[in-house]
């Protein structure tokens, strides 16, 4: 009985991993890709037509949904408001900070301040509990990612003003950590994959008046452009957002914004194989010592 339990924990746990990594892939691309559109577009316009546009290219997620979910969002409409707002606004204030640091810095701040605020939320919302190995591990994976950032280079399109910059990026980090909180809890009450889709989508569709209003500002493209420009740079994020949720149901807030470290990693990586960046020991043995964070994190909790 006890191996049969030890079994199925092992591979939730393995699942929840899988889920994170999957997701952290996603939107790495889809912060490199937004990113860049947000140094040429309106911040509010990219943000508004990143969130409508999965609104559409997530819909294969609402086959898995049963109709008894629909009815329980409903319930849960305020807070789901609640929700989309604080993303909405958090996702405005990480594009306008990625106009001021190198994506790596960026994503730095970014996923450590998350990582912090969702054990912090978890230990004091929800109860979560963990050893002084597992906290420990998770200190080391954040630590090990972050140091992976330094050394990044900016694009020359971009103005270097770090304390704005960094400014910007830990109050994104910390309205998010609140929302990832109450998009658990929402998924708990409702379904994943649609609390995954209603996030998304909702985030964006509350910023699309006031963002055809602003028109265009300056941008030399047209408005249908500059819509599906956004919509494909944010493809990835349709995956991403699914698996993320998911996760959220397999494993504790806390462990899943320890395991949001690794996205630098992969950031890293595409800015090696895209800009030709060489990454030098230092950033390849903090690669290594947070591969084995993931790896040690998964031990201690199966």
């Amino acid at each position: 009985m006890l191996s049969l339990y030890t079994g199925r924990a092992a591979r939730s746990m393995l699942t929840f991993i899988t889920l994170c990594l999957v997701a952290r892939f996603g939107y790495s691309l889809n912060d490199v890709l937004i990113g860049r559109l947000a140094r040429r577009y309106g911040r509010m316009e990219v943000a508004a037509f990143r969130g409508v546009s999965l609104g559409g290219s997530m819909l294969p997620w609402l086959f898995f949904v049963p109709r008894t979910a629909w009815s329980a969002l409903g319930e849960h409409a305020l807070g789901l408001l609640a929700v989309v707002s604080v993303t909405a606004v958090a996702n405005i204030l990480q594009l306008h900070a990625a106009r001021h640091l190198p994506f790596g810095l960026r994503g730095a701040l970014m996923l450590s301040t998350m990582a912090a605020g969702s054990v912090v939320l978890g230990w004091l919302a929800l109860g979560e509990r963990s050893s002084a190995l597992e906290i420990a591990l998770c200190v080391l994976l954040v630590g090990s990612a972050a140091a992976t950032a330094i050394g990044t280079h900016a694009p020359a399109e971009i103005r270097i003003d770090v304390p704005r910059g960094a400014a910007l990026t830990l109050l994104a980090a910390t309205l998010m950590s609140g929302a990832v909180f109450g998009v658990k809890r929402l998924a708990q009450s409702t379904h994943p994959l649609l609390t995954a889709w209603a996030w998304e989508f909702g985030s964006g569709l509350i910023l699309l008046v006031p963002a055809l209003l602003r028109g265009g500002r300056g941008a030399s493209d047209g408005l249908g452009t500059r819509f599906w420009t956004v919509a494909k740079a944010a493809l990835p994020t349709a995956v991403a957002s699914g698996a993320s949720v998911l996760a959220l149901g397999f494993g504790e807030l806390g462990f899943w914004g320890a395991l949001s470290g690794t996205q630098i990693l992969f950031t890293a990586a595409l800015g090696a194989i895209w800009h030709r960046e060489t990454l030098g020991l230092r950033r390849w043995s903090c690669m290594v010592i947070a591969v084995a964070s993931v790896a040690g994190l998964a031990f201690a909790r199966s």
